[in-house]
């Protein structure tokens, strides 16, 4: 008996969590007015679903930190129904929602009303909007359904900062190529900002390309990897974008083609006969088409309401630098040396150049340019090559 009274404080104590999670949410939603043309241009016509999807990922950047896991409707996003302190608190406080929702799906009368449900379980009734169809409760309570996120408000500021070197020129870059200079905010959702950025599939650098798709526009190797340089990778995202654009004709859909490549958006647009990336996030179905691919547009559409709702000051950019090369193979520590430079400075404008060359395991090749500061034009070429 008493185990099952302390059983039942938690499932109370768990349910009223809902209540407390989803109420500034909903708050919010009924001030917010749709803006048909925030994202026109990118070609996104936004609708009460679309807008739900967003708030929620605007509530994961900018409310809930890394240390915080939230446990929540996979299909309707915005419907959190716990808050926790770790994963693994979290992964209980999944289990025990389940319980709750399949109670509630055993109405005995066949309907789910607020006068024969369980006090216990009438907080979790009333953010799921007081439903009386019990199959409802049933479909809440699949595994596929409830999801476990963490907080990224920490990572976002953590971001921002990294960002302010870059992002001016990373504006330039993509107005050079003829894209959108909002999509330039896609490495806040990639990567967080980290330059060293390393998936278990082989992405790498703030924009996560992988070797494959680099290869078109980038240098990939061992001692040499411009994946890892923010302004290189940059200008081979914005040509990359380019081409997803020209291939589907929406900026929307290049975006989500970023992310799952442009084979899988073009299958949906076939298989829907639309263009429409909300409806084909909402409707499309395919095995590899699953909650990453199906929230990425939205996140990325948060991210740039974050980012443009803040008074965020852009830095003049990296240290002045000449871009310089030479006419042979050459290891750093030599021109270091030979040209007196800080070593500090010279890594972070080359981050590009990896371990092999800064341990002088590797050599810089001919040719190959090299961002160079605290030396003049002039003083380099009074001085004889190293």
């Amino acid at each position: 008996m008493a185990v099952r009274s302390i059983r039942a404080v938690a499932m109370m104590n768990l349910v009223a969590a809902c209540v407390l999670i989803l109420a500034p949410a909903s708050v919010r939603a009924s001030e917010i007015v749709t803006q048909e043309k925030r994202f026109q241009k990118l070609g996104v016509a936004l609708d009460s679903w679309s807008e739900a999807q967003i708030r929620f990922w605007r509530r994961v950047y900018t409310e809930f930190e890394s240390t915080d896991w939230l446990v929540h409707d996979s299909m309707n996003p915005s419907r959190i129904y716990s808050k926790h302190r770790t994963e693994a608190d979290a992964k209980q406080g999944r289990r025990e929602v389940k319980r709750a929702l399949l109670a509630l799906s055993r109405a005995p009368s066949g309907r789910v009303s607020v006068g024969h449900v369980d006090p216990q379980l009438r907080p979790l009734f009333e953010a799921m909007d007081a439903i009386e169809d019990p199959r409802a409760y049933g479909f809440a309570a699949e595994d596929r359904r409830l999801r476990i996120q963490s907080g990224r408000k920490d990572r976002v500021e953590a971001a921002f900062g990294e960002s302010r070197p870059y992002l001016k020129r990373m504006r330039e870059m993509f107005r050079e190529e003829g894209v959108p200079e909002e999509l330039v905010l896609l490495p806040f959702v990639e990567s967080a900002f980290n330059r060293e950025a390393k998936s278990k599939t082989g992405a790498a650098g703030i924009w996560q390309f992988m070797p494959h798709t680099a290869a078109r526009d980038l240098r990939v190797g061992h001692s040499i990897d411009e994946r890892f340089d923010p302004l290189k990778s940059t200008r081979a995202a914005a040509r990359f974008l380019r081409r997803n654009h020209s291939m589907l004709g929406s900026w929307a859909l290049a975006v989500m083609a970023y992310h799952h490549g442009p084979g899988l958006v073009r299958k949906a647009v076939k298989t829907l006969g639309t263009d429409d990336p909300v409806r084909i996030i909402r409707i499309f179905k395919d095995p590899s088409f699953k909650f990453a691919s199906r929230n990425y547009l939205f996140e990325f559409l948060a991210m740039c309401e974050v980012h443009g709702e803040r008074e965020h000051q852009e830095d003049a950019g990296l240290p002045p630098y000449l871009s310089l090369s030479f006419p042979k193979n050459l290891k750093i520590a030599r021109i270091v040396e030979h040209y007196r430079l800080d070593r500090a400075t010279l890594r972070r404008l080359n981050p590009h150049f990896r371990e092999p060359i800064w341990k002088n395991e590797a050599e810089i090749p001919a040719h190959y340019p090299v961002r160079i500061a605290g030396i003049t034009l002039e003083e380099f070429r009074k001085l004889q090559y190293p």
